[in-house]
Parts: structure tokens; sequence; C-alpha cells
């Protein structure tokens, strides 16, 4: 599964039209993408369903980044020159060529993943974090709403997204197969044990949230505050991905202590929101980034982690807040 033949046998058919369409499949489900998305749920369609998808994405990306660092396997272009990288456009640098694996369940020679590795010519591959984002994230839309137009779109991007990324030269087969691994489990997790747990929902989203001396309260508290506090400390973290954690249970927790808001309002009222959501997500992320250029002349990673998660705090507490004050939230 580590064989570039398959990615060739693909791009032997490449074309103009099918290399844009399939980096458009590839690009409407990267990170960048995704969380636009989850807000426009969470704040235009259900704030509790949108706040579990978050939650599904920010989980599946810091598994996804922890194995990637973990196995430190390269991509395909890293081991065979014939492999194009369709999704750029540029030339491959490896100077290895038809390094794949020999067999169907063979593994990668040794010299190729050392080179890689050393020379850090391209992030790591295994697993696919495109394949995993887009089972756990349209796999989450797929079960949450039963719309029959919602399931087909998310059977679509399941199925194309993989198939793009390996026409593109980015992952082998087992990257792809790997990240349908990752996203199902993730998706599964949270579906088995959070959404369907109407007992944790009615916790977590009640009217007026109360710390109690109980089993539910620890568990809340351990998983909303303690966990992502010490995630940036463990190693092969995603800082991104665990500061982004941190910022969107900063910002709920003080909206549970005072109320969540109900789904409530017409349609003006819904765009309002996610109009706010969206000057906050982009707005803040930005001028923090550009504040820290300013005064760094770049961006440290502990400034970076600080950014995102302020960033996050206030598009998850903030916006709320001003929706609220706007009346086009009601708690």
């Amino acid at each position: 599964m580590f064989q570039t033949e398959i990615i060739l046998f693909l791009q032997s058919f490449a074309s103009e039209f099918l290399t844009s369409f399939f980096n458009f499949i590839s690009d409407i489900t990267s990170h960048a993408l995704t969380m636009p998305l989850m807000l426009l749920i969470l704040f235009g369609v259900s704030f509790r369903l949108g706040f579990i998808l978050v939650h599904v994405v920010l989980w599946n990306g810091l598994i996804t980044g922890y194995l990637k660092n973990y196995f430190g396997l390269p991509r395909p272009c890293g081991v065979d020159s014939a492999v194009s990288r369709l999704d750029k456009g540029i030339p491959n640098p490896t100077p290895f060529k038809s390094m794949g694996a020999k067999s169907f369940f063979g593994g990668l020679p040794q010299e190729p993943i050392e080179y890689f590795r050393t020379h850090q010519i391209d992030t790591f591959g295994f697993p696919s974090g495109h394949t995993s984002r887009a089972t756990a994230s349209w796999g989450s839309l797929f079960m949450f709403f039963k719309k029959t137009w919602v399931r087909i779109i998310s059977v679509v991007f399941i199925i194309l997204v993989p198939l793009s990324r390996v026409y593109l030269g980015r992952h082998f087969l087992v990257d792809v197969l790997g990240g349908y691994l990752v996203g199902f489990a993730v998706f599964l997790v949270f579906y088995t044990f959070v959404f369907r747990k109407n007992k944790l929902k009615a916790y977590v989203f009640e009217k007026l949230g109360k710390f109690r001396f109980d089993l539910k309260s620890i568990f809340f508290l351990t998983y909303f505050l303690v966990i992502p506090f010490f995630l940036p400390f463990l190693p092969n973290t995603n800082l991104r991905y665990s500061a982004s954690l941190l910022g969107v249970n900063l910002g709920f927790m003080l909206l549970w202590m005072r109320g969540i808001p109900n789904d409530e309002g017409h349609l003006f009222q819904r765009i309002a929101r996610v109009f706010i959501a969206s000057v906050f997500y982009f707005g803040v992320s930005t001028a923090l980034e550009k504040g820290a250029g300013l005064l760094f002349g770049g961006v440290p990673i502990a400034v970076e982690f600080v950014r995102q998660t302020l960033a996050f705090f206030l598009v998850i507490w903030g916006s709320t807040e001003v929706s609220i004050k706007l009346g086009f939230f009601k708690r």
C-alpha cells in the first residue's frame, strides 16, 4: 500500500480539468475552510450540534497530527521523482526514483524515510489529514442531519477527498486508509458518547451551568479545562489544534456559567450571527497575527499558541455575547 504505481496510474489520466477539479475537492476540505463551515453550523443552524462538530474537527486534527509526527513517514513525492505534485504544479525535489514499496503489503525502504526526516522537504504523510477530516466532519454531518441532500454531499466528499489526495500525488493508499480509520474512530466516539448521551448533553447544554460535587462535574472540568492545558506539553502535539481546543473550551465555560444560547431566530438573525462570528474569526486572528509580526518580527511558537487560543476564545465567547447584546441570540 506504499506503492507509487497506483498514483502513477491515476496521474496517467491527468488533465487540466481533472487537476482543477481534484484541487477544488481537496481545498474545500482543508482546515482553512472546514472551520468556517463549523462556525456556520454553530451560529447559523444549531449551537449545540455545531459545538460538538467543532470538537470533532479539533480532536481529529490533534490525533492525526500526533500520528503524523509519531510515524514520520514520507509522502509519495518523497520516494519517487516520477510522482507529480499536481496540487501545487511544482517540480518534485526528491533525489529518489522508484523507491516505493515493491509489493502491496511491503514497507518503504529506510533510505528515503531517513532522507525525508532529515531534509524535511515536505510535511509527513501518514495518515492523511484531509481524509480523516473529511470522514470525521462529513460523517458527523451525515448522522446529525437527516436531510437527504446533506447525506448525499457527505458521502460524495468522503469518497472523493481521499481519491483527490492520491491523484494529486500527496498520499499513498495506506495514508488515506489510515485517515479513514482515524476520522471514523473520532466521529464514532463523539457520536456514541456525546451526541447520543441525553443525560450528558442535558448537563453540558443546560440553561444555567452549575458545578456539582459529582462524577459528571469532575469529568466536565477535566475534559474542558485540565486536558487542554496539558496537551501542549505532550510530545508530537499539534499546537494549532491544542490552542484552538483550549480557546473553544474557555469561551464555552464562560457561556455555560451564564447560560447557553438557544437556536431560535429568523433567517436575518442567523445570518447576522454568522457574520459576527466570521468577523471575530478572521478579524481577531489576522489582527493578532499582524500585531505579533510587528512586535516580534515574526510569530514565535509561544506567541502563535496564545494567538490561536485568544482567537477561538473570542469567537466562541465574544461573538456570542455580542449577538446576545444585539438581540440575535437569546439565553
